[in-house]
This record gives C-alpha cells, structure tokens and sequence, in this order.
C-alpha cells in the first residue's frame, strides 16, 4: 500500500468513534503543563501565518524591485529568481488550500482519529471546538488530544512523529525549496558583499556571521525596503530549515525501524488511525467504568 497505505474513509464511520459519543466531561485538566500546550497551538499559528506574511510581501516586493543593490551580486539572476519565487508562492497556496478543502470535509465527519491525524482540522478543532452541545468546546477537545497522545506507547510516539512530520513534504520540497535555495544564495551574498567600507589587516578579518549583520545593518541605512526583504527571507529560511531537518530524521527512523514494525499492507495512515481508535475505545470504555462505579457508590450510600 505504500508508505502512507490508503487513508480512504470505510463506508461508515462508527459513532464510537466520533466526538458526539464521546461524554466531554470527563476531559479536564487544571495542570500548567496543558494550558501551556494548549496557548502553544496559538503561537504556532502565529507563526505560521508570519511566515506566510513574510513569502507574500517577498513575493510582491521582488516583482516590484528592478535590482538589488550595486554592492550584492546573488549567484541567480534577479530577473529570474523573482519569478521562481512567485511561482513558488502561488504553488505553496494552491497546496494549502487543497490541504483545507480536506480539512473541511474530515471536520464534518466528526471523526476523533480523522482529525487528530489532520494539523489543520486538529487545530481547528482545538480552537473552536464542535457545534450542538455546549461542552463541545476547542478547550474540550483538545483534552481528548492530549489524553490521545499522553496514552501513546514508544512506538506509537515515533510513527506520529514520522506521520506529521511527512505531512507536507510535497509543498516542504517543491513548493518552499526552490525559493529557499535563492533565499539562501541571496543571504550568502550578503555575507560575502563589501558593504562597509573598512581597512582590515591580516587576521583581523570579520566572522562570517558578524560580517552578514554588519552588511545588513547597513544596508538596512540605504534601503530599508531591501532590508526588509532581506529579513522576511531570513526568517521564512530558518523555518524551512527546521521543517526539512525534521522530515529527514523522520524518513531515516522509517527506513530504519518504523518500516519493520508496522508492516506495509495499511501504511503509515493505516496504523496510526487504528492505534488511536483503539486508544479513543479505551479511554471512554475507562471514563464510563469510573462513572458507573460512582453511581454505584452514591446508590448504595443513598439506601443505607
């Protein structure tokens, strides 16, 4: 099936496995821990939308700039490099919103697995939680995340990890790697640039680190708008470095142990889905055999 095996929805989706079978009362949590896990989700969607601020006013000003300065001279040309990146950017936003297209049909599903293996729908979920029953809030199903996860064998945390971290890799590689890669050349340029007019004697020579902040400090005097660039394209590549960073360990712990482990006939997808689901069965089958026992106690204590 390969190495996501197939994510195709069965028929029918069992109601055990949906958020309305789900008592939501029985999550709560009054630790720190999880109200700052739970304030993270915000900062990563911060993030998120920064680094997409930062590729569209890029974008923008490399189309409106007809050069960069005299003094840089990037390794590709800049009235190419320009439209790699725009091209790049519309790409990245056509996979986003194929991505949110499924997003939006997982979240009608109401299916618990479905969207704890979807960032977006998972993420939706924590902040807006679910619509008909008042306790059905982002706070609420978050809970059922954490629960999720807090219940995950060895194992089970390492094929997760794999499993979002493969997440995107289409629009990781091909979508953010070209512009990245010119993001890269470009920086370096600016490492390399004679911006500050200076006598250095043998030995005495700049960094290389301390050289990029020097040129782009001064830089940022003659053009602030090419600064600015310069900045977003920092930025957005430090992001790209750790997600790429991520997505190697993640295909290396495959081929080295998750392969052998879970088999190929359902894939990756395949067993995740099926660990959680009978993670979810535990769980609740666990709440209802608490609240059975304390209705059994305030019953007997009520006819003594």
């Amino acid at each position: 099936m390969g190495l996501f095996g197939s994510n195709k929805k069965s028929a029918e989706l069992l109601a055990e496995h949906k958020f309305d079978y789900i008592n939501l009362a029985d999550f709560h949590s009054h630790s720190f821990w999880a109200g700052f896990a739970y304030v993270t989700i915000y900062f990563g969607i911060l993030i998120s939308l920064c680094a997409y601020a930062a590729d569209i006013y890029t974008a923008a000003s490399l189309l409106i700039f007809n050069k960069w300065s005299s003094k840089l001279q990037p390794a590709v040309e800049f009235s190419i490099s320009k439209w790699i990146f725009a091209g790049c950017i519309i790409l990245s936003f056509a996979l986003l919103a194929v991505e949110w297209a499924i997003s939006v049909k997982i979240l009608k599903g109401h299916g618990v697995a479905e969207i704890y293996l979807n960032s977006n729908a998972q993420r939706w979920s924590c902040i807006f939680g679910g619509r008909g029953r008042k306790e059905d809030t982002g706070w609420k199903r978050f809970l059922v995340f954490a629960r999720l996860t807090k219940s995950k064998s060895g194992v089970d945390y390492v094929a997760l990890f794999t499993f979002f971290s493969f997440k995107g890799w289409i629009r990781t590689i091909f979508a953010e790697g070209p512009r990245q890669a010119i993001n890269a050349l470009t920086l370096y340029s600016v490492m390399k640039a004679d911006i500050i007019p200076h006598n250095v004697k043998k030995g005495e020579e700049l960094g290389a680190m301390l050289k990029f902040f020097q040129n782009f400090a001064a830089l940022g005097k003659q053009d602030r708008a090419q600064a600015l660039v310069l900045g977003s394209m920092l930025f957005t590549l430090v992001i790209w470095a750790f997600a790429i960073l991520q997505l190697l360990i993640a295909g290396a712990m495959y081929v080295i142990y998750l392969c052998h482990v879970i088999g190929s006939e359902s894939g990756l997808y395949g067993y995740c889905k099926v660990r959680v689901d009978e993670k979810l069965g535990e769980i609740v089958a666990s709440n209802h055999r608490k609240d059975w026992s304390k209705g059994t106690r305030k019953h007997k204590f009520y006819i003594g």
